[in-house]
């Protein structure tokens, strides 16, 4: 039953027999509709060597034109034909194959490049907010010694805080930055 608010223009008909597309070809089409949309191309210099080779392949005639060598890794070329410049299609896929390898391992080794990147940032942080956090309480405490000579200071502060607490900032509310906790502000 079709619902009456439904749009016609949601449902979808298939062919008899036609069999609906799974999730990761949707998902392949989406991202090919993306880059397109973006005019992003690829600039690795495999495919750039495999898409002027083909590009430059005459496709009536088997085999071929080569426009420059063959570069080191490539399968070479069948006279009697081939697919899309390779000799066989089984070469095809392991020209494949090896470059999704190099692919992935460069992926990886920039990955660790950015986790690197990313916690040598927070360390810098957490430094800096360190350092900023001593020269507070470096300025408060240098502020306090050069009130501590003016009686009024020594008067309002309760002759009890003065002597129980361990350093001289927490009759004010200012502590040492625990960086666990992180209960401080850093404006």
């Amino acid at each position: 039953l079709l619902c009456p608010t439904m749009a016609f223009s949601q449902l979808k008909f298939k062919e008899l027999g036609e069999e609906e597309p799974t999730w990761e070809e949707e998902n392949l089409e989406s991202v090919k509709a993306l880059a397109a949309k973006l005019k992003l191309q690829t600039r690795r210099p495999s495919y750039l060597e495999w898409e002027a080779r083909v590009r430059g392949q005459r496709w009536g005639t088997p085999g071929g034109t080569r426009g420059a060598e063959q570069s080191p890794g490539h399968p070479q070329e069948q006279q009697g034909g081939g697919v899309g410049g390779f000799a066989t299609v089984e070469a095809a896929l392991e020209w494949l194959r090896t470059e999704l390898r190099e692919m992935q391992a460069l992926d990886q080794r920039l990955a660790q490049q950015l986790m690197r990147l990313r916690a040598r940032l927070h360390r810098l942080k957490v430094e800096q907010a360190c350092h900023q956090h001593k020269e507070m309480l470096d300025d408060a405490t240098f502020g306090l010694e050069g009130c501590e000579e003016d009686s009024d200071l020594l008067c309002t502060i309760p002759p009890k805080a003065a002597f129980l607490l361990s350093t001289p900032l927490k009759h004010i509310g200012v502590t040492r930055m625990n960086i666990n906790s992180r209960r401080f502000s850093l404006c």
